[in-house]
């Protein structure tokens, strides 16, 4: 939604934190708010970001778990600056952030040692405790065994392009309403999904994040089971309303399973060959 378009006492009371707007222009593609806006002031550029009386409960509720995050992901995020209330609104005002608004996730690409820098940041963040929503209440009901998906680290659920933003010597991760409790390694492997999407084969995303310690420490038999929780969503999805981008997202989903399943046939072949007594090898344990 444009500046001029919101109710005047919204306007007015952005401007008695931020102060005059003198012009704006549109803050970038989002689905999770109605105003996306970079507001040019006397007082330099801010990124206000909002939803409206129309917005429904969903998206209100996650602007206010962006707010209630901020403050525990000051090092890596942009700072909130200021939140207005008024008309039925409810606007949050960022730092502005000096950088391309997207991350280019494709193989060879520069800035993904930057993202990496980030992910190593949160890996060390707890969720603060009133981050009560769960992994497992996210992806539990496509798991076979739910607690595999528990943790107590903050996670990113959608490590996409567009919820990065890049200079040129560092980036930042953004967007926090969708963020739950879970695995410390939980971040990174939504991130495989993503650079899937953008061109990289599985065994060779997985290999890119070698420098997260949460991840090269994952159990394999978690993330196998989140591979295999993540492929019954998306096809939930598909089934319930077929089309782009979510056919697209579930043959990936599919891909990365496929080769976590390979994974495992490849080291129990392996174990096999280093132990030829184990069950199955046709002369059992003793």
């Amino acid at each position: 939604m444009p500046w001029h378009e919101l109710p005047a006492r919204l306007r007015a009371a952005i401007e008695a934190h931020a102060g005059p707007v003198t012009r704006s222009e549109p803050g970038g593609d989002g689905l999770s708010s109605s105003v996306r806006l970079i507001l040019h002031t006397a007082r330099g550029r801010v990124f206000a970001k909002g939803c409206g009386p129309d917005d429904g409960e969903s998206r209100a509720w996650r602007l206010d778990l962006s707010a209630r995050l901020s403050p525990h992901v000051a090092r890596i995020s942009p700072a909130l600056l200021w939140r207005v209330a008024e008309d039925g609104w409810d606007v949050l005002g960022f730092e502005y952030l000096p950088g391309r608004p997207w991350a280019d996730q494709k193989p060879g690409s520069p800035d993904i040692p930057k993202m990496l820098t980030i992910l190593r940041e949160l890996e060390g963040l707890p969720a603060p405790p009133t981050l009560e929503v769960t992994a497992a209440d996210c992806w539990g009901r496509y798991a076979d065994d739910p607690a595999l998906l528990d943790g107590d680290a903050l996670v990113h659920r959608d490590p996409n392009p567009t919820n990065f933003v890049v200079s040129a010597d560092r980036a930042w991760l953004v967007d926090w309403g969708w963020a739950v409790r879970g695995p410390a390694w939980l971040t990174a492997a939504q991130l495989v999904l993503s650079m899937m999407e953008s061109g990289w084969e599985p065994g060779a995303a997985e290999d890119a994040l070698s420098a997260l310690r949460a991840w090269c420490a994952a159990p394999a038999r978690a993330v196998a089971a989140f591979a295999t929780a993540n492929v019954r969503m998306w096809d939930a999805a598909v089934t319930a309303s077929p089309g782009w981008p979510r056919d697209f997202r579930a043959g990936v989903a599919r891909a990365w399973a496929a080769h976590r399943a390979h994974l495992a046939g490849i080291r129990l072949l392996e174990l096999r060959e280093a132990f030829p007594g184990l069950p199955g090898d046709g002369g059992g344990l003793a």
